[in-house]
C-alpha cells in the first residue's frame, strides 16, 4: 500500500513507482474478481463454449497474476518503507519507532478490513513489516545475504531433504481447505452478520495457514529486503542505472522461467513418494513465481523508460497512490456483487464476465483517483491512516487553491519543499 507520510520527491521517481504498484493493485483485484473475492464458487450448468472461456481465463489470470501481483506490493512496500525513513534522515529524524507504530495502524486497519473480506493482504504486510525497522541500518550485504536466505524457502528445502533421506517422512500440513469450506458455506448462504462472524477468527485462520503452507510469509519478507535495497541503491532516481538493472533481471528473470518450467514438467517422472512430489512441486511453484515477478516489473520499467508507452503506464500513477483506498472499495464492492448477502451474481457469472466486471471498475476507479488527486493530497483512507500514524488530525487533506496574495511561484516552492 502506499505509504502517504512520504514526502513529494522528484514527479518522474513518484510516478514509477506507484504506476509500478497501481499495475500491481490492477493484477491483483482482476485475479480478486475471477475467484469472486476468496469465494470460489460458479454457475452450474454453463454451455461448454463458455465453460471453456471461462477455463481459460481462469488458467490466464492465475499465470499472470497469480503470486506475481503481491509480490509486486511486497517489494513496493520495501521500497516505501526506505523512503519514508530516508527522508526523514535527510531532516535529521529517525522515523524508525514511527514507522513501527504506523504497522501498528495498519495491523489494526487490516484487521477491520479483514472482519468484512477474509482476504485482506494488510496485516500480513504489517505484521512481516515490522522486523524492517530493526534492519534499516544493517550492511548491504548481509541484507543481500539475508534476502537470499528467505526467497530460498528453507524450510521447503528442509522438507524436501528430510522426505528424501527418510522415506517415512510426511510433512506437518495444516487444515486449509476445512477454514475455506466454512467461510465458502457461509459466504454462499448467508447474510452479512454471519460473514462478520465467520471472518473474525476462521477467515485469520483461513489466510495465515495457506500463507505458511504455501511459503508466502517468507517469500514476502524476502521481497520486503528487495525493495529496501532498491531504495538503498537510488535505482529508481537515476534512469540508466534503471534500465542497466532492468534489463539484466528480466534477462535472468526469462532464464528463471524457463529453468523452472521444465523442472515443472519433468519432476512427476523422476520416481518421487508423495511426500517429497509435493513439497518440491511448492518450491518450484514460489521459485516460478519470483521468476515471473522479476520479469514483471523488470519489463515494466523497460516499457516506462525506453518506449512511447510512459504516457499511459502513468495513467496507473494515481491509481497507486491511492492503492489503500482503491483496494478496501474494490473488495467491499466485489463481496456485496458475488457475495449471498448481496447480489449473489456467483450464482450467475463465470470467470470471464467477471473479470469484465473488473477491468470496467478499475477503468472507473482509475479515473476518480486520478480526478481526485488533483484536489486532495491523499486518497481518504491514506489521509486516515497518515493522520492516525501522527496522532494528529490537522494533516493537510484538500489542496488549497492559490489566490491573489498567494503566487503560483510560491505554491510550487511549497509542494516541491515538502511544506504541503
Amino acid at each position: 500500500m502506499p505509504e502517504a507520510s512520504a514526502t513529494p520527491v522528484r514527479p518522474e521517481r513518484f510516478e514509477i513507482v506507484d504506476a509500478l504498484r497501481g499495475s500491481a493493485l490492477l493484477g491483483l483485484f482482476l485475479l480478486h474478481c475471477v475467484e469472486h473475492f476468496e469465494f470460489g464458487a460458479y454457475p452450474e450448468g454453463r454451455p461448454e463454449w463458455l465453460l471453456a472461456l471461462d477455463h481459460g481465463t481462469r488458467d490466464t489470470a492465475f499465470f499472470l497474476f497469480g503470486g506475481k501481483a503481491y509480490a509486486i506490493f511486497a517489494m513496493m512496500f520495501g521500497l516505501s518503507f526506505f523512503l519514508i525513513l530516508d527522508r526523514a534522515a535527510r531532516r535529521g529524524l529517525d522515523f524508525r519507532g514511527r514507522f513501527v507504530w504506523r504497522l501498528c495502524v495498519l495491523t489494526v486497519i487490516g484487521y477491520l478490513f479483514g472482519v468484512f473480506y477474509c482476504g485482506e493482504i494488510l496485516t500480513m504486510l504489517a505484521i512481516l513489516g515490522l522486523p524492517l525497522a530493526f534492519l534499516y541500518r544493517v550492511p548491504t550485504r548481509w541484507l543481500v545475504a539475508l534476502s537470499a536466505v528467505f526467497l530460498m524457502q528453507p524450510v521447503f528445502l528442509w522438507q524436501l531433504g528430510h522426505a528424501l533421506l527418510d522415506p517415512a517422512y510426511a510433512p506437518a500440513r495444516l487444515d486449509v481447505w476445512s477454514y475455506y469450506k466454512q467461510l465458502g458455506a457461509v459466504f454462499s448462504q448467508e447474510g452479512l452478520l454471519e460473514v462478520l462472524k465467520v471472518n473474525l477468527w476462521t477467515g485469520v485462520q483461513a489466510r495465515w495457514s495457506w500463507s505458511i503452507e504455501n511459503g508466502r510469509y517468507l517469500q514476502m519478507f524476502g521481497l520486503f529486503l528487495w525493495g529496501l535495497l532498491l531504495g538503498r541503491g537510488r535505482i529508481f532516481e537515476d534512469r540508466e542505472r534503471s534500465l542497466r538493472l532492468a534489463r539484466r533481471a528480466l534477462a535472468v528473470g526469462l532464464a528463471a522461467f524457463v529453468l523452472v518450467l521444465l523442472l515443472q514438467r519433468s519432476f512427476p517422472g523422476w520416481g518421487l513418494a508423495d511426500a517429497p512430489r509435493g513439497i518440491l512441486r511448492r518450491l518450484l511453484g514460489s521459485y516460478g513465481q519470483l521468476a515471473q515477478m522479476t520479469v514483471w516489473a523488470a519489463g515494466f520499467v523497460l516499457l516506462y523508460h525506453a518506449t512511447p508507452c510512459r504516457r499511459a503506464l502513468n495513467l496507473l500513477a494515481p491509481y497507486g497512490r491511492t492503492s489503500l483506498t482503491n483496494y478496501v472499495a474494490q473488495s467491499l464492492v466485489g463481496m456485496t456483487l458475488f457475495y449471498h448477502f448481496g447480489f449473489g451474481l456467483f450464482r450467475h457469472l463465470g470467470e470471464f464476465p467477471s473479470i469484465l466486471f473488473g477491468v470496467g471498475f478499475f477503468a472507473l476507479q482509475a479515473a476518480v483517483s486520478r480526478r481526485w488527486l488533483v484536489s486532495f493530497h491523499y486518497g481518504p483512507l491514506e489521509w486516515v491512516w497518515r493522520s492516525l500514524t501522527f496522532l494528529s488530525f490537522k494533516t493537510p487533506f484538500r489542496k488549497s487553491r492559490p489566490t491573489a496574495e498567494t503566487p503560483i511561484a510560491a505554491v510550487a516552492v511549497e509542494v516541491s519543499e515538502g511544506k504541503r
